[in-house]
């Protein structure tokens, strides 16, 4: 039995899904950062003066990593004392008293002793943004794309999905309600988040990454985990104007003086990934975030050495040559951001997420600092899609996809129904597709009334019989997804995901209602092109994919009326067809159930996105009447498994 299913499906998956491994803080006597408490990855532990019993008791259990933040109430001699336990990672000390200075030498877990909270909190975002980043290699700024091809593959198509979407004031707001519950209390970082939102504009978005706030954390955190992609997704809006502004900076850029630049990143790194990378010299790798670099090497050094107390990491410096003479416009884009940047001073070079790098060198230097020399390329991974893709715009309706010979259109079709389905069901989703849904009829006031009724009474167990309803959704939904416009498909995420997810929950029942049977006969009527039957006919045996949301019959006389039945009245370059499907009961991979329909008798079985079927014999049955046998398969592919798979990891 095929039950798992091949677009994710929210009663059957998230079960499956793994909890991101969370960094341990512990603090004592100290007042809480509020960006961290916001902080899901952060695992927050807090103890006051009075409960130093408690806060010991903690720290010497079996909990690993912990970062241990505390006031210098503690006393040297206890430092010392439960610096050798083997779970405390990292010792931070807030006190006035420069007591501790001189144990920075024998006390390697001391990260330092700090008079300013302000201060100590940077420091210790910063270090643990390094550690998270690096130590788990699924969260590492470098992926060897040799060894998780299919998982870069992934990143590059939802990044041009990212790029086709257009952005509302509804998109807005979501980020900055995840600004928000970022922030929290913190009164500094709430002025910063006041003027994100009164002067947030496309043209900024480079000046508001770059002025040292929230902003900057925010992102690169959420890129380097890469697991949860409905955080990354509520950036999209600050993501693709900060790509866009850097593509119109380099081609402004691309004229101008050399074509060639070298520039630098100094970092700390564990000797593991250093390695790693030695071992990919001559090979690709990808960058999963923003890289900020420098054309002078002397600042690369000061912040590959301000590591020295971390004796888990390594100085290294990177050294990238970046070429304008040969970047194309879908290559992830770089430039010089000096005039748009808070610190213009810094001549920073910003290098976009999802840059494709080729590893040249990786030696150890004087002063034990690493020298890695990285060369920007273009994107080798790039896919190329025809004018049927969903990112290229075409006006005609594809009802269905011949695997054979649109594997790759129906690969990138269906990597984006997954991650819409992936997506959360936030007021966000609901706002935009309502908001989408008036602009598509905006002079129609009948339309209009039914999704002023759908925003007050709709329910999401109730997404069936919505949708068998004569009106508004079912027509717009289909014409989406079969013009397969992704800005479109993605605003009506909403009203997709409680379908699918309704119909899912629904198969169990119907399957059980047949009694044991283990194969089912369906019929669907429709009027098709005759050049699209011919098309049905070169495929034979071979599998076809429905774009859309398919409606059949238990009785074949309602699929004969639904096809014209070979009628005058159908234009003479079309024919009547009629699907004989043919269900094993056994595939669940795509969800489908019985529902009730509008028209009295009908037996409705609705299919959800992406069925896939075998073509069989077409038989003229009548005058321009045909028969086409479909036999439902499950269609177990090995690319999409590796292309999902860290997705469910």
């Amino acid at each position: 039995m095929s039950s798992r299913s091949r677009l994710y499906t929210r009663s059957r998956d998230q079960n499956n899904t793994h909890s991101t491994k969370k960094t341990n803080l512990v603090i004592y006597d100290i007042d809480v950062d509020q960006s961290m408490l916001s902080d899901s990855t952060i695992e927050m532990k807090i103890f006051n003066e009075e409960e130093i019993d408690l806060w010991f008791d903690y720290i010497t259990s079996d909990i690993n990593e912990i970062y241990l933040i505390a006031s210098n109430l503690l006393g040297d001699m206890f430092i010392q004392f439960i610096h050798d336990y083997p779970q405390i990672k990292s010792i931070y000390i807030l006190c006035k008293d420069p007591q501790y200075t001189h144990y920075s030498n024998t006390l390697t877990k001391l990260q330092g002793t700090f008079n300013n909270r302000n201060v100590m909190w940077q420091k210790i975002r910063h270090d643990y943004d390094i550690s998270y980043s690096y130590y788990d290699p699924k969260q590492s700024t470098f992926k060897n794309i040799d060894s998780v091809t299919a998982e870069a593959l992934w990143w590059i198509v939802f990044d041009k999905i990212l790029q086709h979407m257009k952005h509302t004031d509804i998109a807005k707001d979501e980020f900055i309600g995840f600004c928000r519950n970022f922030v929290g209390n913190d009164k500094r970082q709430l002025t910063e988040l006041q003027e994100l939102v009164d002067h947030y504009e496309l043209t900024r978005a480079i000046y508001m990454y770059t002025k040292g706030s929230f902003l900057y954390d925010l992102l690169n955190q959420t890129l380097r985990t890469e697991k949860n992609i409905n955080n990354i997704f509520k950036l999209r809006l600050f993501i693709t104007d900060l790509i866009s502004q850097l593509r119109i900076l380099r081609s402004d850029q691309r004229d101008i003086g050399d074509h060639s630049l070298v520039v630098y990143r100094g970092q700390g790194m564990p000797i593991k990934e250093i390695q790693q990378l030695k071992s990919a010299i001559g090979n690709s790798i990808r960058c999963n975030q923003f890289l900020s670099t420098s054309l002078a090497r002397e600042i690369a050094l000061i912040f590959a050495g301000s590591l020295d107390h971390n004796p888990n990491l390594q100085s290294v410096v990177i050294t990238i040559e970046l070429d304008f003479s040969y970047i194309n416009n879908n290559t992830a884009p770089f430039a010089n951001i000096s005039e748009h940047s808070s610190i213009p001073a810094e001549e920073e070079i910003l290098v976009s997420m999802n840059s494709t790098l080729l590893v040249k060198s990786v030696e150890l230097g004087e002063n034990n600092i690493w020298n890695i020399h990285l060369k920007h390329i273009d994107n080798q991974w790039d896919i190329e899609f025809d004018e049927r893709s969903i990112f290229s715009r075409h006006d005609e309706q594809i009802f269905i996809r011949h695997l054979s010979e649109e594997n790759k259109q129906f690969i990138a079709f269906q990597l984006l129904l997954d991650f819409i389905l992936r997506l959360e069901q936030t007021f966000y989703a609901k706002q935009e597709f309502l908001q989408f849904s008036r602009s598509k009829y905006e002079n129609n006031q009948t339309q209009l009334k039914e999704i002023d009724d759908f925003e007050r009474n709709y329910r999401p167990e109730d997404a069936v019989k919505w949708f068998s309803k004569d009106n508004f959704l079912y027509r717009l939904l289909n014409k989406s997804l079969r013009i397969e416009i992704i800005n479109d498909i993605v605003k009506m995420r909403y009203f997709i995901n409680d379908l699918h997810n309704q119909l899912a929950e629904l198969q169990l029942s119907f399957i059980d209602s047949l009694n044991g049977k283990k194969e089912i006969i369906l019929y669907r009527g429709l009027p098709m092109k005759i050049t699209q039957l011919n098309e049905l006919r070169e495929n034979f045996d071979g599998l076809i994919s429905m774009n859309s949301f398919v409606s059949a019959t238990q009785d074949e006389n309602v699929a004969i009326v639904f096809s014209g039945n070979g009628e005058q009245t159908i234009p003479p370059d079309e024919v009547s067809v009629i699907y004989e499907m043919l269900i094993d009961t056994d595939i669940r991979s795509t969800p489908y159930a019985k529902i009730q329909s509008t028209i009295v008798d009908e037996e409705e079985i609705l299919f959800s996105i992406g069925s896939t079927f075998r073509i069989g014999e077409i038989d003229e049955i009548r005058s321009r009447v045909y028969r086409v046998k479909l036999t439902m398969v499950h269609k177990e592919d090995e690319l999409w498994n590796k292309l999902t798979a860290h997705l469910d990891s």
